[in-house]
């Protein structure tokens, strides 16, 4: 059973992100809406994929993926439901690579080769 975590503040759109992975497969799913929390979640609980969306609460998404990722290899999927945040990304923020929008997701998950 394949495990993500996703760091978005916008229950709308958290939702349809896990509703996505559902469909490819995953069951299990922790939600952050801060950095702190998206910390703990992944300390508890490693996930087999990081969703990183749009916002935060508190904290950095970026630096709450960067954290995690530190522990160990997990594929950081960054995830938008505004085309315009994509051009909003700091050069260091891009050292992920690209964002996907939120009707790729499928696409990115594949081209990532996470097993569900």
């Amino acid at each position: 059973m394949s495990h993500a975590l996703i760091i978005e503040d916008n229950m709308i759109v958290g939702r349809a992100i896990q509703s996505r992975l559902e469909a490819l497969g995953f069951r299990s799913f922790d939600h952050s809406w801060t950095e702190e929390q998206a910390v703990e979640a992944a300390s508890c609980r490693k996930p087999d994929l990081l969703v990183v969306g749009d916002t935060l609460e508190i904290g950095s998404r970026m630096s709450a993926a960067r954290r995690i990722s530190a522990h160990g290899s997990i594929p950081v999927l960054i995830v938008t439901a505004d085309p315009f945040r994509v051009h909003q990304l700091r050069p260091d923020e891009m050292s992920f690579g690209r964002s996907f929008f939120l009707n790729e997701i499928e696409e990115a998950v594949r081209l990532i080769g996470v097993a569900a």
